[in-house]
């Protein structure tokens, strides 16, 4: 092959270990390869097994909490071990269980309610946004007021703020024809796009 670079990601092949990308299910036509590459390539994931990336996957609230906190701390970042006694239905031993509790300690999550962290439960588009922005801001960090950008977004809506302001910084253009979809759940892809432009990876 005359490419020198097969997969466009800006690694000449000679130099690539992954020449036609890290992930069988994620190839360099899929619309979010670049995105997840680099976010394999940054340390913040491995996968989701056997040379998979599962990019059409939904994110559950365990796993974005390991996506978070490495791209809050880096990819070599390992929490305190867990105490059990943060979240009702987060014991210690539980997968991503100190991530969750040092989610909770950097002030980014209060749980889904009643003591609960609900850890299998898919990330919405709505959710994320608040999990995205105080992740780089931190705890304290309150957005401007909505103005009514996305026509399915009404400024009413809880995290309206929190959407325009991501679409402010360029994180998201929403999900098409000029809407967001707050309540739909965060696929693995859309997740990577979100980490690398989030914290610049």
């Amino acid at each position: 092959n005359s490419d020198p670079d097969i997969d466009g990601d800006g690694v000449p092949n000679e130099q690539d270990d992954y020449p036609f990308g890290r992930f069988d299910d994620a190839p360099p036509d899929h619309w979010a390869f670049l995105f997840i590459e680099t976010l394999e390539r940054s340390g913040i994931t491995a996968g989701c097994g056997n040379d998979n990336y599962c990019p059409d996957a939904p994110v559950t609230r365990a796993q974005m909490a390991v996506f978070l906190e490495r791209g809050i701390h880096g990819s070599d970042y390992s929490p305190p071990a867990a105490t059990g006694n943060v979240f009702l239905d987060v014991d210690a031993g539980d997968f991503a269980d100190n991530f969750i509790e040092q989610l909770y300690a950097d002030g980014i999550t209060a749980g889904c309610g009643s003591g609960n962290y609900c850890p299998d439960d898919s990330v919405t588009r709505a959710q994320m946004a608040v999990f995205l922005l105080r992740s780089k801001y931190g705890s304290g960090y309150s957005p401007p007021s909505p103005t009514g950008i996305f026509g399915d977004l009404p400024t009413g809506y809880w995290a309206a703020a929190w959407i325009e302001q991501l679409a402010a910084e360029g994180i998201t253009a929403g999900c098409g024809n000029g809407n967001y979809c707050p309540d739909d759940p965060v696929t693995r892809a859309q997740m990577a796009v979100f980490l690398v432009r989030t914290f610049g990876l």
